[in-house]
Order: C-alpha cells, then sequence, then structure tokens
C-alpha cells in the first residue's frame, strides 16, 4: 500500500510529465556540459532547469559523494560540477582536479546545527556527542564536517578535543539525534527544516504516541532547533549579504573552456540556471514537485533519498534555504579568498577564483 508521501511524489511525476519530456543522463544531446553533483541543495534549481528545458545541453552524473567526481573528471565525462565553494577550492589544492576554476557561486544560506532547545553555540555542546553526516556516506571530510570544524574553531571550541565527534550517514544520524542519543548534528537546508518540523510533532501527546507506535519510530521525542546559524558564525566579511555565505558554486575546468563551443554551452547551462534560481525562489510551491520527482529520478542510483515537496517550498519560505544570483563573483573575491582561507588552512590559487 502506498503512502501519502508515495501518493504525493506518484501525483507530482504525472503532473510533471503532462508538461516536460524525460530527462536522463543518458538521454543529453550531443556534446552536452557534463555536470557533476552529490545530493546537495546546488543541484535543485539545475533540475528545475532540466525540466523546464529538456534540451538544455547537460548531462548530469549523481555521485554519493564528492570525490566520486575526480575519475569523471581525469577520463573527460565531466565538465563542471556544482559543489560547495570550498570543496571546489579543496579540489584544486589537492590536485584531484587540478585545473577546477569557480565560475559562479548562487546558493548563499544552508548550513545549521540541530540542536536540542535551550543549545545556541558550540560551547554549550563542549563534552558532548555530535554527529557530521553526509546525504549518502559518512561524511567525514566533506562539505559539512569541513564548515563544521571551521564554525566550531571560530567559537572557540576545538572539535577533536573538546566535542565527541562520530560520523554516519544523515538517516542514522538524525535517528540518533531525535531520540537523544547525541546533542546536535550537522545538516544543510532542507534538511534541517525537516527535522526540526518532524520533532515538534512528535513533542505533541497524541501525535508523538502515534509516531512512537509506527515501527522505527520509539524514542523521538526530543524537541529540536536549528539553534546554531553557520551563516551567523562568520561575522566579518563585509562583501557577504547578511546572514548569509558563498556555500555554492558551478565549476567548470580550463579544459572545457579552452573549448568554444563547450563556452558556448557553459554559458547556457548557467542562464538556464540563474532562471532556475529565480523562478524557484518566486515561487517555490509551485516548483518544489518538480524538483523532488527530478531529484528522485536522478540521485536513486547512488541511495539519496528526495526531499519531499512540502518540505523544499517550506524550507525555501521560511529562509533556511537561499539561492542568489544578484551577488557576482567579482563583488566577493577578497573576502571569498579569506573565507576559503580560514576554511581550509591554505591560500586558494588565484587562478581558481577566475
Amino acid at each position: 500500500m502506498m503512502n501519502r508521501r508515495d501518493v504525493m511524489m506518484s501525483a507530482a511525476a504525472a503532473a510533471l510529465a503532462g508538461c516536460t519530456r524525460e530527462t536522463l543522463p543518458s538521454a543529453a544531446v550531443d556534446g552536452a556540459i557534463g555536470v557533476v553533483s552529490a545530493a546537495n541543495p546546488h543541484v535543485f534549481p539545475l533540475l528545475l532547469a532540466m525540466s523546464v528545458d529538456p534540451d538544455l545541453p547537460v548531462r548530469l552524473f549523481p555521485v554519493a559523494e564528492s570525490r566520486d567526481a575526480d575519475t569523471l573528471f581525469a577520463s573527460g565525462q565531466a565538465d563542471a560540477m556544482l559543489a560547495m565553494t570550498y570543496m571546489g577550492a579543496k579540489k584544486r589544492m589537492s590536485g584531484a582536479i587540478p585545473d577546477l576554476r569557480l565560475h559562479s557561486i548562487s546558493t548563499w544560506r544552508g548550513f545549521f546545527e540541530v540542536v536540542p532547545e535551550g543549545i545556541t553555540n558550540f560551547s554549550d555542546l563542549r563534552g558532548k556527542t555530535v554527529i557530521v553526516s553526509g546525504p549518502v556516506g559518512s561524511g567525514k571530510d566533506g562539505g559539512g564536517d569541513i564548515i563544521f570544524q571551521a564554525a566550531a574553531r571560530r567559537q572557540g571550541i576545538d572539535p577533536a578535543r573538546d566535542l565527541r565527534v562520530e560520523y554516519m550517514p544523515s538517516a542514522q544520524g538524525i535517528a540518533r539525534v531525535a531520540a537523544g542519543l547525541a546533542a546536535g548534528i550537522t545538516l544543510p537546508s532542507p534538511g534541517n527544516t525537516g527535522v526540526v518540523m518532524r520533532s515538534h510533532i512528535a513533542a505533541n501527546p497524541i501525535a508523538g504516541a502515534i509516531m512512537r507506535a509506527r515501527p522505527g519510530e520509539q524514542g523521538k521525542s526530543v524537541r529540536l532547533t536549528s539553534g546554531i546559524d553557520f551563516q551567523r558564525i562568520f561575522a566579518g566579511y563585509a562583501s557577504f549579504p547578511d546572514g548569509q555565505l558563498p556555500l555554492g558554486g558551478l565549476f567548470v575546468s580550463e579544459r572545457t573552456l579552452a573549448q568554444e563551443d563547450k563556452r558556448n554551452k557553459l554559458d547556457q547551462l548557467a542562464r538556464a540556471y540563474e532562471q532556475a534560481v529565480e523562478l524557484l525562489m518566486a515561487d517555490p510551491g509551485r516548483h518544489a514537485a518538480a524538483i523532488a520527482v527530478s531529484f528522485a529520478r536522478h540521485f536513486e542510483s547512488v541511495g539519496a533519498g528526495a526531499p519531499p515537496a512540502r518540505l523544499l517550498t517550506r524550507s525555501l519560505e521560511a529562509g533556511d534555504l537561499i539561492y542568489r544570483t544578484d551577488v557576482p563573483l567579482g563583488a566577493v573575491r577578497s573576502d571569498l579568498a579569506a573565507w576559503l582561507r580560514e576554511l581550509l588552512g591554505r591560500e586558494v590559487d588565484a587562478a581558481f577564483l577566475g
């Protein structure tokens, strides 16, 4: 029997099928831009752009973790990547993708430490168990881990000394925090929004009793909040919009930039991405179902579950997840270089920032 979420997803899929053609990685046009992305929020606008225009010259390569992108670039299958700005910088620094460059930035908000109510900073977590997770893998050394480590240091906490850090897939980590077995978990939006909403429902005596009567729901009674806002921790970068960080980026290889045909298609892709951002931010409820269906279709192969459309809409409307295309890279380049240095402990190659 289908549950309510399955019914909603099936209905959304049917609606989407009525206005767009099926768009799979293997169905891309000749000479398309190969784009790698893990199951992170930066891919949402691309999925919407692909749904709006099935002829967009892009082939999406879903990966479980960002390190899986390396072989795709080395083999020439991948031309570009959607990822955290600091993950792209790390790949260039390490030589994993030595010719990778930041093309543009778009996502400006989305990382929180989800904690029990009453915890407001990393000092409150001293001596406690906290979780760092990935959407599919353990999350160790991934995008969430890097920003978690840097945010803790900003507040005078050495994670290795002052916290008990555990790494695990997000579903397992969320269950531990919800059951009171850990004091916090680093999550991007819309994941944090969903976890907080679910904990508040579970805290209701009647709803909580119903949830705990279901298999796998026992013990989920801790009321949670997105109590530590990473965006507010990294103060001092004057060019960054208030309460936002240059989290997301579109990266491209210099090999791709050297090909005129690929450059033209990259420009087309970048424009479509920006237009999708504008559509999504203007009316999240109208476009969230298309994104959820497309996400499920593309990322099922790497074991990532799709965000419910209602959750994605709520996250955008609440301001937990914000996409921007009106802040050009040139306007923040200096502060971005300094922020990347803070997170990664090394100066980023000037050529990486274009």
